[in-house]
């Protein structure tokens, strides 16, 4: 424990602030840019129907989709569906003053406490994106025209529903955090080779 008691009570390396600084400025433009597509592809839309989750709202070919989710009985898809998504940018701006304090004081815990918020954020997106799926998939309709099995899209990858497919997958600004997110592990195990990535044990006596 002394070496981890230590590494956290230390102070980041220039090298160290300066990937922060990458990581945040990677991250910023997640604000504006698309979070998310779902892809549906079939034999009679052979170019595919695709919606778009933004920050801030949902958008591409709702019209269509939610024409289609009729007659299988799920319920109609708003732009206001999805409110935990309309967070996004007010987390992101958090992070960068995370980010921004830790590289200008250097301390190692600031850092930390900032990554770890971001990979909690992360974690519930994920998860309240999956919660939303598995309710739309298997809330469906008694009375609607098509008699479909309840089902379960993925968040990532492609799930077959009669003759449709349906894919999913982080659009510009999902894959942005996800980079931004992988800066973390590389700054940790940097500065923490840093400090003790070159000590030889003492020899036994």
């Amino acid at each position: 424990m002394g070496r981890v008691t230590s590494f956290f009570q230390g102070e980041l390396s220039s090298v160290s602030r300066v990937m922060i600084v990458i990581a945040t400025l990677t991250l910023l433009p997640s604000i504006f840019l698309p979070t998310w597509n779902i892809t549906l592809h079939a034999p009679q839309y052979p170019e595919g129907l695709t919606l778009v989750i933004y920050p801030h709202t949902v958008g591409g070919q709702l019209d269509e989709v939610n024409l289609l989710n009729h007659y299988i009985g799920m319920r109609e898809i708003t732009p206001n569906e999805f409110p935990e998504f309309r967070l996004i940018p007010f987390f992101i701006l958090r992070f960068f003053a995370f980010a921004v304090l830790a590289a200008l004081v250097a301390r190692i815990p600031i850092a930390a406490i900032g990554y770890l918020d971001f990979v909690m954020f992360g974690v519930v997106m994920l998860y309240t994106f999956q919660h939303w799926l598995t309710e739309f998939g298997t809330q469906l309709s008694p009375a609607a025209p098509i008699d479909l099995a309840p089902f379960v899209p993925r968040f990532i990858g492609t799930t077959h529903v009669a003759q449709f497919s349906v894919s999913s997958m982080p659009a510009a600004g999902g894959i942005l955090m996800g980079i931004a997110g992988l800066m973390g592990p590389v700054v940790l195990i940097y500065e923490w080779r840093r400090r003790f990535g070159s000590r030889t044990p003492a020899p036994s006596t």
